[in-house]
């Protein structure tokens, strides 16, 4: 009987383990939804990356349909931010708050970014790698004056 219920706690514990990390950040709500939303983004950019590094080979399909799920999600970085959702284990600073417009023109250039990448790569054009740096500076331009550094 114990070696039953090893297993069936073995089986539990990695069944249960991603509900655990997302407990443990304690992420809720909209901060949970927002959390979110950045790790799609993440995920999208590495897709193009891996094929502007040289380290996947491209394919206007895939890196196409990454800089759509960019620009889409673009557009709700700011209904995903409304005033009082700071502090852990949300990365967003008050600055948002205190730079709104700012933050939202921040918002706006990734969105307009993404658009021009999704439009480069959809023409198959030699642009679509400094589009894909337009896009890197939006983000990077964002994260300096809005994200907290995450704490290792």
């Amino acid at each position: 009987m114990k070696f039953k219920l090893g297993l069936f706690v073995a089986i539990c514990m990695v069944l249960l383990a991603p509900a655990a990390l997302h407990a443990e950040k304690g992420a809720a709500g909209l901060v949970k939804e927002r959390m979110d939303l950045m790790e799609t983004q993440k995920d999208a950019m590495k897709v193009i990356g891996a094929m502007a590094k040289g380290e996947a080979p491209f394919d206007s399909a895939k890196a196409g349909a990454a800089a759509t799920e960019i620009k889409s999600t673009a557009a709700e970085i700011v209904d995903l931010l409304p005033e009082g959702t700071v502090g852990p284990p949300s990365e967003a600073k008050p600055e948002i708050w205190t730079q709104w417009d700012k933050f939202t023109a921040d918002a706006e250039a990734l969105e307009t970014a993404a658009t021009a990448l999704e439009t480069a790569l959809a023409d198959e054009s030699p642009e679509w790698k400094a589009k894909f740096k337009g896009v890197i500076d939006s983000c990077k331009a964002c994260h300096k004056t809005f994200r907290a550094e995450k704490k290792k």
